[in-house]
C-alpha cells in the first residue's frame, strides 16, 4: 500500500539484496557491503560527496509485499530528511544466513535488525552502538515502549537496541471445518482449554482431522501451553540453577498429554500440517502471525484464536519472541549519528504505528498497541491482547539460556507414555538446569 508523500523527494539509491554471505563477500565493491573485520562497520562507504552511504541487514520476508513497500518508504523518507545521507542499501537475508553473517564479525552494516534472543551473542561479537542518547534526549519517545522491553535492551545501564517487532504464536481456526462440524465459531471463542478440547473433540466426531502435534518437532506449543501458567512459575535462575520447581510445570505436560488423543501426528509447521489446513483438512493450526498472508493467498476461510487460558478470563498462552534494531560503531561519530538518527525512526511511534496497521504485526511500542487506530487487522487485534500475558522465551539481552526450549525433547517423552506428567516436569527442570550449566551462567 503505497503512502501519500507530503514532500518532494530528492533521488534515491536503495538496494534490496537477497544473498547468501559467500555471496555478499564475493559482492563487496557492492555499495553497502563492508569490508571491515574486528566486529565493527568498516565506515568505508561515504559517497564522493561526502554523504553517508548507509548499509540495513534485515529479515529476507521485510522486503517482500507490503513490509518492503513500507520499508521503502521508511528509507525514503528518511534520505529526504537528512542531508548528511545519501542512500541505504538494504540487504535481506534469511534467518540462519543473518545470524551466521553478523556472528562472521566481518563486512557488517550500519545497522540491523535481529533477534532479541541472540543480544548476547552481539554483545560479544560485534561493538553494538551506544544508543543511550536517544532514550535520554526523547522522554516520549522511550516513554512509549514496554517497559520491559526497554529494560532489556538496556545492559551494563546501556541501551544497546531499539526494540522494534514481536509476537505471541497464534490458533488459526479453519472455519470450514467447524461449520461442517457443527461449531458456531463466531459465537464459541476458544476462552479456555475445555473449550478447545470440546471443539477439537466435535470436529473428531464429525469425521476432520482436529489438530497437528502439540508435543513434537519445535518448543512452540508446548512452551506455548506452559506459558498459560506463567503467572504460576517463579521464572529466574540463582546459583546456576532456575528458580522454577517442577510442580509448577506439571499442568502443562498434563495439557501436552491431553491434546495428544486430538493430534493427526503432523509436526508443527510442517508443510504437510499447513497444507492441510488450506485444503480444508485441519481444524486447528498454531503458528506465527507472519504465516497469514499463506493463509491468505490460499483462500481459506479461518479466524484467530489466542493459546487458551485455563480458566475463563485468566491467563493466555505463547511465549513471546522479540526482534530489535541496532547499530554498529563506526568509530566515526558523524556517521554514527546518523546510524541513530535511522534507529530512532524504526522505533517511532509513527514507524511502529504503521507497520501494526497495514501488516498486522505486533511491535514492542504499548502506546501503538494500545492505539485502535494501529489495531485495524484482526490479528493485530488479538496479537495486542496476547501481549499482556503468555511469557517471554527468555531473559533478553542479558542471558543466552533459551531455557523455554529445553521442553523441546520432554514433551514427545509424555505423549510417546515413557514419562508420566510428574516426571517430565522434573526433567525439564534439569534440563533447564543444564543448559545454565552449560553457558556457564
Amino acid at each position: 500500500m503505497e503512502r501519500e508523500r507530503k514532500m518532494k523527494r530528492k533521488s534515491l539509491l536503495v538496494k534490496v539484496l537477497s544473498v547468501s554471505l559467500a555471496c555478499l563477500m564475493a559482492a563487496g565493491s557492492l555499495a553497502g557491503c563492508n569490508s571491515g573485520g574486528g566486529g565493527e562497520a568498516s565506515g568505508s562507504q561515504t559517497a564522493t560527496d561526502g554523504k553517508y552511504d548507509l548499509t540495513f541487514w534485515t529479515y529476507s520476508d521485510m522486503v517482500l509485499n507490503d513490509q518492503g513497500k513500507l520499508l521503502d518508504g521508511w528509507v525514503e523518507d528518511f534520505v529526504a530528511e537528512n542531508d548528511d545521507v545519501n542512500s541505504i542499501s538494504v540487504v535481506a537475508k534469511d534467518d540462519a544466513d543473518l545470524l551466521t553473517s553478523l556472528m562472521a564479525g566481518v563486512g557488517l552494516p550500519d545497522m540491523f535488525c535481529a533477534a532479541g534472543r541472540d543480544s548476547v551473542s552481539f554483545q560479544k561479537a560485534i561493538d553494538l552502538l551506544d544508543l543511550t542518547p536517544l532514550y535520554e534526549e526523547d522522554q516520549e519517545w522511550s516513554d512509549g515502549f514496554y517497559s520491559e522491553a526497554r529494560d532489556a535492551v538496556t545492559i551494563d545501564g546501556k541501551k544497546l537496541a531499539v526494540p522494534f517487532m514481536t509476537f505471541v504464536p497464534l490458533i488459526f481456526r479453519n472455519t470450514t471445518v467447524l461449520e461442517a462440524a457443527g461449531i458456531d465459531w463466531e459465537n464459541e471463542p476458544l476462552d479456555t482449554w475445555e473449550d478447545f478440547y470440546d471443539q477439537c473433540q466435535r470436529v473428531k466426531d464429525a469425521g476432520y482431522d482436529a489438530t497437528h502435534s502439540w508435543s513434537t518437532g519445535h518448543f512452540t506449543c508446548p512452551a506455548g501451553i506452559l506459558a498459560c501458567d506463567a503467572e504460576n512459575l517463579t521464572i529466574g535462575v540463582e546459583n546456576g540453577k532456575t528458580t522454577i520447581k517442577p510442580e509448577q510445570c506439571v499442568r502443562a505436560f498434563e495439557t501436552i498429554l491431553a491434546m495428544e488423543q486430538y493430534s493427526n501426528g503432523m509436526v508443527y509447521a510442517s508443510q504437510a500440517a499447513t497444507e492441510a489446513f488450506k485444503t480444508d483438512q485441519l481444524a486447528f493450526l498454531c503458528a506465527g502471525p507472519w504465516t497469514e498472508p499463506d493463509y491468505q493467498q490460499a483462500g481459506v476461510k479461518y479466524d484467530i484464536q489466542l493459546i487458551p487460558a485455563y480458566e475463563e478470563g485468566g491467563w493466555t498462552g505463547g511465549c513471546e519472541g522479540q526482534d530489535w534494531m541496532y547499530g554498529v560503531d563506526s568509530g566515526d561519530e558523524g556517521r554514527n549519528d546518523a546510524i541513530r538518527r535511522w534507529l530512532k525512526k524504526m522505533g517511532d511511534y509513527e514507524t511502529q504505528k504503521e507497520f501494526t496497521r497495514v501488516i498486522g504485526r505486533s511491535t514492542l511500542r504499548e502506546d501503538v498497541m494500545h492505539d485502535p487506530e494501529a489495531l485495524e487487522l484482526d490479528v493485530a487485534k488479538k496479537l495486542s491482547q496476547g501481549l499482556e500475558c503468555g511469557m517471554y522465551q527468555m531473559d533478553f539481552g542479558h542471558s543466552s539460556v533459551f531455557w523455554v526450549s529445553a521442553i523441546t525433547d520432554v514433551a514427545p517423552l509424555v505423549t510417546s507414555g515413557e514419562l508420566t506428567p510428574e516426571e517430565a516436569a522434573q526433567k525439564y527442570v534439569d534440563a533447564i538446569n543444564a543448559l545454565y550449566a552449560e553457558a556457564g551462567e
